[in-house]
């Protein structure tokens, strides 16, 4: 298993408006307002401590809707195999922003800094996102030195991939390296963390050119599609 916090997270304030749209643009014309989001901004690169730990597994085969990795383990359900089918290995990762951030939220809301506690925990969700779209680059690149493709990755929970398929990954997967934990009700701690997973292979995958957003489940009122800032890296992919 890998481990890597080689992680560089940006938060621009004018993004980060484009996001929220034009209703929060008139919000952030009120001087107090603003200046409790400059807050926000000016401490969440101290509170963020993102991490990753990841691990390449060989693909044994197909059996139905389920892909059956080296050793016995299966996993998938929903559009896993539609999207990795052909490939040669499955890559796993569990990635995260670190407990600092669940910790100040907590201290935020005893505070009744209720505003700023919100505007934090879009800022972490989205530092998780770049967590989760930069090791997802870095893997490609890895593949893409060997000749190989590389599927879009998917999460659990945000597809039709079910959420409980995260006990797998966090069987193959030490993410207590990184201190991430699964609860039984499959809540990781932080909360602050995701899961993923994409194949690799020599030879045509069963989807390439798509991103994550094209199977998750809340794309057509996601904030993040709308606006085009969300899930939007190239797939390395060798002809």
């Amino acid at each position: 298993m890998h481990i890597t916090h080689d992680f560089t997270l940006t938060f621009d304030l004018d993004e980060y408006i484009s996001f929220r749209r034009e209703q929060f643009a008139r919000l952030l014309a009120r001087p107090g307002v603003r200046e409790q989001v400059a807050q926000v901004f000016a401490e969440v690169s101290d509170v963020v401590q993102p991490a990753a730990c990841y691990d390449v597994f060989p693909i044994e085969g197909f059996v139905h809707d389920r892909v059956r990795l080296a050793g016995g383990a299966t996993l998938g359900g929903g559009p896993v195999v539609e999207v990795v089918c052909g490939a040669e290995a499955l890559a796993l990762a569990v990635v995260t922003v670190g407990p600092a951030v669940d910790v100040r939220l907590k201290e935020m809301q005893a505070t009744r800094q209720r505003f700023q506690a919100l505007v934090l925990d879009e800022l972490a969700s989205w530092a998780v996102d770049q967590v989760r779209q930069q090791l997802y680059a870095q893997m490609s690149t890895a593949f893409q030195a060997r000749g190989w493709r590389t599927s879009t990755f998917l999460s659990p929970g945000e597809s039709a991939w079910s959420v409980r398929e995260q006990r797998v990954l966090f069987k193959l997967l030490n993410a207590s390296q990184i201190g991430v934990s699964l609860s039984d009700s499959y809540l990781m701690t932080p909360l602050k963390s995701l899961s993923l997973m994409c194949g690799a292979g020599s030879q045509p995958l069963g989807v390439e050119g798509l991103t994550n957003c094209d199977f998750c489940s809340v794309k057509e009122r996601c904030t993040y599609a709308r606006s085009g800032g969300h899930g939007k890296i190239p797939l390395h992919n060798v002809a």
